[in-house]
């Protein structure tokens, strides 16, 4: 049996390696750990230009249609320069929880934006140091609204939404498919043409470089029903 990378996958591979030794040097990288930027912009842009963010959404979605190996070829070069851009929140983390979990409208109004780069997204799941649990998420949506802290969430300073893990009941299998699919969107991003919902965030730095995490709090009569995008029919039983 062949292990080895195909020859279409070698070339992805020699591609991110030859663009990101030529864009991405230690420079570079070292200008955004030690300045006040979050992430490289102008690298941002020139990675969604080569269709990265997209590699594994289907091309119905404006995604290249590869598959998740092609993706792990990409994310092994990004990580061998220490690429500073937040492509682990907006691609692991936030285009494939929608494509695990999102509704087809939902489907349709962010994975082509996040292929692009024109947004990008988070998934705020951690409510702490501990792992996270049925035990320890406490962050409930009823109602129609949503109230809970979460920390850390990964590029939550520079996120256009976010998907956010409301506490499941205890009985329900944590992080199934049946749990993830109570997973709602929100907006965050007045620039994008979302409106910006008002939340504290609080940046903590700690070490030399700087890590940044960030606290975001949901509080109930704070976050506008305009702000929230949720399936139909979704959480019928908190409501």
């Amino acid at each position: 049996m062949n292990f080895d990378f195909s020859e279409d996958q070698k070339m992805l591979k020699e591609q991110a390696r030859k663009f990101l030794t030529e864009k991405c040097s230690t420079k570079v990288v070292r200008k955004i750990l030690e300045g006040d930027e979050p992430y490289d912009k102008a690298l941002w842009k020139q990675i969604a230009d080569m269709g990265w963010l997209g590699t594994a959404v289907p091309e119905e979605f404006g995604g290249l249609g590869l598959g998740h190996l092609e993706l792990c070829v990409v994310a092994e070069e990004l990580g061998r320069v220490v690429a500073p851009v937040p492509f682990a929140s907006s691609v692991y983390l936030a285009t494939e929880a929608l494509l695990l979990a999102g509704s087809d409208a939902q489907k349709k109004k962010y994975l082509p934006k996040l292929a692009s780069g024109e947004i990008i997204g988070t998934f705020a799941i951690a409510e702490g140091a501990q792992p996270p649990s049925p035990k320890t998420i406490k962050t409930a949506f009823k109602g129609g609204k949503l109230d809970g802290t979460k920390i850390p969430v990964p590029d939550g300073d520079v996120a256009d939404f976010a998907i956010v893990q409301e506490a499941i009941d205890l009985a329900m299998p944590f992080a199934s498919q049946d749990a993830l699919e109570r997973i709602p969107v929100y907006g965050t991003a007045a620039k994008h043409g979302y409106a910006g919902f008002p939340v504290r965030r609080t940046l903590f730095r700690a070490g030399q470089p700087p890590i940044v995490t960030e606290l975001v709090e949901f509080r109930r009569e704070a976050v506008p029903p305009a702000n929230l995008d949720v399936p139909p029919g979704y959480n019928k039983a908190g409501q």
